[in-house]
């Protein structure tokens, strides 16, 4: 219950009534530490609006494939639904349950660098596991935009990959690591905003220039929606080429996906 004793709840003048829903005072409870998701929210609209209005000739290529229209629809509803909807009340679990007071710098650093660890390690073994027979009911969805890919895509998921593999890895990170506010927001938002660049199609030659071996670019993820069966690491850090390093490429690597 709000508390119509804190500043800003004063009562209203000629009334008995207290203004329980008087602006500021909200305003103050949404924008509060425990409510950053609204906040990622907030950013994450414009930010994947404008970069699929700059994917233009990619949308209009989704748009004009069969049945393109109503699965364009569906990916913009998947977008409200799991970033609009889902998203902030996971958040503000996190941000209740787990997090620290502020750290030193050089601390919160160390923070975001795990976080962006530990959401690539989860993110990649529930790919992977959402790539089996088993589980590709639940990745199907995402995987009906293959050759024709645009920055709505990034969040056009079943609401149980967003809870496995998008949501998850946050969760499980931040109950094991504690982090800050600044760390867990800063390493939220690399994380959803390498999301959208990976599914924005014009970068795919840029990536390929720029972005490090051991990082996920867009060329990478752009072809792992063609064939299903390389590239699984996303958004950040390329796990795939790490465990090459490590271990060398698995055997399916680059095989035909057969669904059951």
């Amino acid at each position: 219950m709000i508390n119509a004793t804190a500043p800003g709840f004063q009562e209203l003048p000629g009334s008995n009534f207290t203004a329980s829903f008087e602006l500021p005072a909200l305003l103050s409870v949404i924008f509060s530490m425990q409510n950053d998701g609204i906040i990622m929210t907030l950013a994450t609209f414009p930010c994947t609006a404008l970069l699929e209005i700059a994917s233009a000739a990619s949308t209009l290529r989704i748009l004009r494939q069969k049945d393109g229209q109503r699965l364009y629809l569906k990916a913009v509803v998947c977008n409200l639904v799991n970033n609009g909807i889902l998203g902030p009340p996971l958040y503000w679990l996190v941000a209740t349950h787990f997090m620290q007071p502020a750290l030193p710098p050089m601390a919160q650093l160390a923070k975001v660098g795990t976080i962006l660890l530990g959401h690539a390690v989860g993110y990649y073994a529930a790919h992977r596991w959402m790539h089996t027979r088993k589980m590709y009911w639940a990745h199907r969805f995402h995987h009906r935009f293959n050759v024709n890919v645009s920055p709505v895509v990034a969040n056009a998921v079943s609401l149980a990959e967003y809870f496995i593999a998008y949501m998850l890895p946050f969760v499980v990170g931040a109950a094991l690591i504690r982090p800050d506010r600044l760390s867990l927001l800063v390493g939220v938002g690399i994380v959803s905003m390498n999301n959208l660049l990976i599914h924005t199609p014009w970068l795919h030659d840029l990536s390929e220039q720029w972005v490090p071996w051991w990082a996920v670019s867009t060329s990478d993820h752009l072809e792992h929606h063609k064939r299903l069966t390389t590239h699984w690491a996303a958004p950040t850090i390329s796990i795939d080429r790490l465990l090459a390093c490590a271990f060398g490429k698995p055997a399916s690597w680059g095989a035909e996906f057969k669904e059951d």
